[in-house]
């Protein structure tokens, strides 16, 4: 019995330790890069969100570091209210609040006075760390 409990707690483990991290919130992620990496022509800009991943809207190794880009999206969009349940099932509602809140945080400025959408058509990141 006590092979099987240890078989037992070295595969939950196993597993837990290899399992990939997900995105915090993917629909974030996923909304953004519809509207703007993949519409932009600016090979560069889509190269740079491609190889920044995560640090797009964090940094450092923890994701409770965020730059100015994402605390900006932390205010205009609600985390619990964008779960893979409501995604799925009210995709056109969503869709609608993703593109209302993305028109009104590229419209703000970052601290540097730049707005994030003229960081976006300049081919740069729209997101800074405060320091």
């Amino acid at each position: 019995m006590k092979n099987i409990a240890t078989i037992l707690a070295v595969t939950v483990i196993t597993y837990v330790t290899s399992v990939e991290k997900a995105q915090a919130i993917p629909a974030f992620a996923k909304a953004f890069t519809e509207r703007y990496v993949n519409t932009s022509k600016n090979a560069d800009f889509v190269a740079s969100v491609k190889e920044a991943r995560c640090n797009l809207c964090h940094f450092g190794t923890s994701k409770k570091n965020k730059n100015d880009f994402a605390k900006a999206m932390a205010k205009t969009f609600k985390k619990t209210n964008f779960n893979s349940t409501r995604v799925r099932e009210e995709a056109e509602t969503v869709k609608k609040e993703f593109d209302e809140g993305f028109k009104k945080i590229l419209a703000e400025k970052n601290p540097s006075g730049k707005t994030y959408k003229s960081l976006i058509d300049a081919g740069m990141l729209p997101g800074t760390v405060e320091e």
